[in-house]
């Protein structure tokens, strides 16, 4: 109890040092613990499933993790190694009961058609149903316990009806809500087999539908090497082989198996996060731990003239070099567990209003309470490292000096303190640099020219009814003044999904297709290089097809316009090459893809408005919309909008990192500041005699400045190199990129120069402007 008594009193003497310590760890450890949550929960995805190392998803060098379903029936019954095997399609749209439908309700919700043996192979427990017979018959469907009431309130839903795109299921089970950390995220599940009834999902039987994903576990003792062997063993794999390798460079491993555990960090999901983002928050968690040891460590040694001679009287009267040591250091354990508190509090008050800001998930302790230790454990340790070389730089000057107050330290002590400012502040250049050129890419973006005529164009999705009567309704629509033009399709630009295999001529290619209206290329003023455009004016073009330059270039057709392109159940002319245009996102090169003129899929229609108000004219869609489908009202949204939600992962990270790097300042900021002050208390004598011989204020602020001045050059020095080669590794992730400019970096270092300046011109004023004779009173 008197040696507490005798740190708290120890602490409290010197409480510059002690603030401005604690202040720098809380900044430190909150930062610490919000990263360490994120990142952790990040790398959690997907490790709840009981068979997590034995499930892989089966992948192609062509369309990644879409592959035809059919081949999951192969692969079922020529593979030994695969215990279970599911195939999945997702979708969203409107989901209803019969008794919610008579009262215009319905829920925009994701679905996702699974076979039978999903509930065996992923840990998503049933609340109500048995999981081997839930999705074995057609028309099943398993709803999730939250959508469950939504649905039907508190009661049983087994055996009541749901609606889901105008085909009825019956529910045959309740599963609990899909962790937050699944790559997998659905509210409803619906049996596969439900294709065999109805002919709309006939393609989920064509080898030429390239739109699902298959998962499978292995048995005890299988490897995925002996599983993707005996798959490449398969005649039909084999022929896929062969027929994509004209695709892809010899290099590529055209067949490949994906582990669970890596499904979310592979792009494509919804889910997905860019490892190499979460090596940056890693690294920024030692930048953190680092930057605040730092400041503790300047902070400590600053005040060694003062602490020394305190502690040269204690070992007088009998004690040790290793009490004295031991006393310091016990002292930086119980700031550091002080500070670890208080952030701990501060996080508990921010970390939802964080979440919200940046869109991200993970920060809560709930069922993670063993962070609580963690992080209690980490501040001891934290204390006891950064604590053990101030207390033996403090305690090394002879006890005869530090008693009289004249304890001499070597430069040793400064020359490690202005190297830690340097290195602080390098981190601090990298972090500043790292936001610029992140905010840089996404600027290039939003503002890159994707070749299509996308101003001033709405979207909306389709119900039954509104497709049934599509020429009426886009008809009543274009007699607003302020719409001037339509089209209908199935896809809009950034979201073309389906994926074709086809056999031209006996060569085999893979493509995207998308389903298109006579008016969809001069909507969007797409160019034809070669052959002719779809005839507006006629019949005669439907399940026809144009190809755009990039199909052509893949496949090397001299005579492109001579060939015929097999659809579902018919064949149909290739008539024209489109010029490219950026129809997916700009993170990946532009890929083969078919436009396919076809009377049906009419799932979304496009609509041009007149620049003006467009909240009246929007009204108007609505209430046309509702004439047409009383039950089922339509969301009317802009195609810039969708467009920009392609990077709106890499946007909220950009956020956070900005987030970070404000934080980092704010530390460097507080290290400053601190050394400032002890600096200037240091040299008050010296301050005194130049003024006295004339000095001038501006002299004396140049003279306390020029040591941080040099110090932010070397900092800068050191961190352009890295921060370099950092961003441009992780420009290499996209297709289009912008460049990295000089003036990006230039921009950094000048930001961190006026930081520090703006920090230290205060105090050193201050020190400057203070009477001199005060300083040289007792010489």
């Amino acid at each position: 109890m008197l040696h507490f008594k005798r740190i708290l009193k120890s602490i409290l003497k010197y409480k510059t040092s002690s603030g401005l310590t604690f202040l720098s760890l809380v900044i430190a450890f909150t930062g610490i613990i919000i990263l360490a949550l994120y990142v952790s929960w990040e790398k959690s995805f997907d490790k709840f499933h009981e068979n997590a190392d034995s499930v892989y998803r089966l992948e192609t060098a062509l369309y990644n993790d879409r592959v035809p379903a059919k081949i999951g029936k192969i692969i079922r019954e020529k593979v030994p190694e695969v215990e279970k095997l599911t195939a999945l399609w997702s979708f969203s749209g409107k989901i209803t009961t019969p008794k919610l439908n008579e009262t215009n309700v319905s829920f925009e919700k994701s679905a996702m058609f699974a076979e039978e043996s999903f509930l065996d192979i992923f840990t998503f427990p049933l609340k109500i149903g048995n999981k081997e017979t839930a999705l074995k018959d057609p028309h099943s469907a398993v709803v999730s316990e939250s959508f469950s009431k939504s649905l039907f309130g508190d009661v049983n839903p087994v055996g009541e009806t749901i609606i889901v795109q105008d085909i009825q299921y019956v529910v045959t089970g309740v599963m609990k809500d899909f962790p937050k950390n699944s790559s997998l995220q659905t509210d409803c599940l619906l049996s596969f087999s439900t294709y065999k009834e109805e002919p709309r999902y006939s393609y989920f039987d064509e080898w030429s539908e390239w739109s699902f994903n298959i998962f499978f576990s292995l048995v005890d003792g299988a490897t995925p090497h002996s599983a993707i062997e005996k798959i490449n063993e398969i005649e039909i794999v084999q022929q896929i082989k062969e027929e994509m390798s004209s695709q892809h460079s010899e290099n590529d491993e055209l067949i490949v198996l994906r582990s669970l555990k890596e499904v979310h960090f592979v792009p494509g999901s919804g889910s997905y996060v860019n490892p190499v983002i979460l090596n940056v928050f890693t690294l920024l968690i030692v930048i953190l731990i680092i930057m605040g040891a730092v400041n503790f460590i300047n902070f400590a040694t600053s005040q060694a003239p003062l602490r020394s001679k305190s502690l040269s009287i204690t070992r007088v009267l009998g004690g040790t070099r290793m009490s004295s040591m031991a006393q310091i250091i016990f002292e930086s354990v119980f700031l550091s567990l002080f500070a670890m508190t208080v952030s701990l509090l501060i996080y508990w008050a921010l970390f939802q209003r964080i979440e919200s800001l940046f869109s991200i998930h993970g920060l809560s302790m709930n069922g993670r309470y063993f962070f609580l230790l963690l992080f209690a454990g980490f501040a001891v340790l934290f204390g006891i490292i950064a604590g053990f070389y101030p207390a033996r730089y403090v305690t090394s000057s002879p006890l005869a000096q530090s008693v009289k107050g004249n304890a001499h330290f070597s430069g040793k002590g400064k020359t490690i303190r202005n190297a830690l400012v340097i290195v602080q502040f390098a981190f601090t250049i990298g972090l500043i640099t790292s936001a610029f050129v992140i905010e840089k890419q996404l600027n290039f973006w939003r503002n890159f020219d994707i070749g299509i005529n996308k101003e001033h164009v709405v979207y909306l999705n389709t119900t039954k009814d509104l497709r049934d009567h599509y020429q009426a309704f886009a008809d009543e629509l274009m007699k607003n003044n302020e719409i001037s033009d339509y089209t209908y399709t199935q896809f809009i630009p950034g979201q073309v999904w389906m994926g074709w295999g086809r056999n031209v001529e006996g060569q085999q290619i893979q493509m995207k297709c998308w389903p298109i209206d006579e008016r969809f290329l001069s909507f969007f003023n797409i160019q034809i290089d070669e052959g002719r455009g779809f005839n507006p004016a006629s019949q005669s073009d439907i399940n026809s097809f144009i190809l755009n330059e990039k199909g052509k270039e893949t496949f090397g057709w001299d005579n492109p316009l001579e060939r015929q392109i097999d659809g579902f159940g018919f064949s149909g002319p290739l008539v024209g090459i489109a010029k490219d245009f950026n129809f997916l996102s700009l993170k990946g090169e532009v890929e083969p893809m078919i436009f396919w003129r076809t009377n049906e899929r009419k799932d979304r229609l496009l609509l041009r408005l007149q620049p003006g108000n467009y909240t009246q004219t929007i009204a108007y869609i609505k209430n046309t919309a509702q004439k047409f489908d009383p039950k089922n009202p339509v969301e009317v949204q802009f195609l810039d909008d969708s467009l920009n939600a392609l990077y709106s992962k890499e946007e909220k990270i950009a956020r956070f990192i900005e987030f970070v790097a404000l934080w980092t300042i704010l530390l460097s900021v507080t290290g400053l500041l601190g050394l400032i002050v002890f600096i200037s208390r240091d040299r008050i004598k010296e301050i005194g005699v130049r003024k006295v011989n004339g000095a001038t204020i501006a002299e004396v602020v140049l003279l306390l400045n020029k040591d941080f001045v040099k110090w932010v050059l070397i900092a800068f020095v050191v961190a352009i190199p890295a921060s370099w080669y950092a961003m441009n590794k992780w420009l290499e992730n996209f297709a289009y990129k912008t460049s990295l400019s000089w003036w990006i970096f230039a921009l950094a270092g000048i930001l961190a120069l006026g930081i520090a300046l703006l920090t230290v011109s205060w105090q050193s004023w201050r020190a400057a402007t203070r009477n001199p004779v005060e300083a040289l009173r007792y010489e």
